[in-house]
């Protein structure tokens, strides 16, 4: 009995040796990434091929354990709905996305991007999925959302967005040129009616501007960090009137 007691310690004490040995080997504490579902979705002309699945997936995984160390509340299962469509999305490496839920998001890739889905997936995938990963933990979604309403509100929420994934995936989502008066157009959408439409401040104005919104947000978080020595995790976590303070301007809710 005495011998099948300390051949059992034996056993306990070479395997935990044995788990400690492997961690030690990894250099990092094991962190585990949200567990992720994917569909795909086709369109008439063209089809997701094996190698773009894997692709995808692959850059989804490495994101959500990134994610995991920067934002621990996100959701612990996420749907991904991935598309495919024929629009131009140049100005955004061949990508845009949105975040339904805390654990839905929908991404949609342009056919028509030059160098086709291999290079949409390598320009602008992942800093679409860290920009709408972003959405989900701040309450910034289609479904369930936290915020009133307001071009105000939606261009602090997506400015941080975007900075978090310019940071994050080392690249901007946007290809827009940043020669324009961003204090200008901030007072613009101060003034604004909360009704405004938001198609017409946050994508296509028709004096010819595109993505007010988005960018003038991006100005003013950067803004709001250099002024208040803020990382964008910090901001992240703020209110919309504490980041317009920061930035230099007044937010009435």
């Amino acid at each position: 009995m005495r011998t099948n007691l300390i051949n059992g310690f034996k056993q306990i004490i070479l395997t935990v040796m044995l788990v400690a040995s492997t961690n030690a080997l990894a250099g990092n504490p094991v962190v585990k990434s949200a567990p992720a579902t994917f569909k795909f979705n086709d369109n008439e002309q063209h089809k997701f091929l094996d190698q773009h699945k894997t692709a995808i997936k692959t850059i989804t995984t490495d994101t959500l354990i990134k994610m995991r160390k920067l934002m621990p509340t996100l959701a612990s299962s996420i749907q991904f709905t991935i598309n495919i469509i024929d629009r131009d999305l140049s100005m955004v490496n061949g990508t845009t996305g949105r975040a339904d839920r805390p654990n839905e998001i929908e991404i949609s890739l342009s056919s028509r991007y030059k160098g086709g889905l291999d290079q949409v997936i390598k320009d602008g995938f992942a800093v679409t999925l860290f920009h709408e990963l972003h959405h989900t933990v701040r309450g910034w979604t289609i479904y369930g959302n936290k915020f009133d309403q307001g071009i105000d509100i939606a261009t602090i929420n997506e400015g941080l967005a975007d900075v978090f994934a310019e940071i994050q995936a080392g690249h901007p989502h946007g290809n827009y040129t940043d020669v324009v008066d961003f204090e200008a157009w901030t007072k613009e959408i101060l003034a604004l009616p909360k009704n405004a439409n938001y198609g017409k401040w946050m994508f296509a104005h028709p004096d010819g501007r595109e993505a007010i919104g988005y960018r003038t947000g991006a100005y003013l978080v950067k803004k709001a960090m250099k002024a208040s020595n803020k990382d964008i995790l910090a901001l992240s976590k703020m209110s919309i009137k504490a980041i317009y303070k920061l930035a230099g301007f007044e937010f009435t809710p």
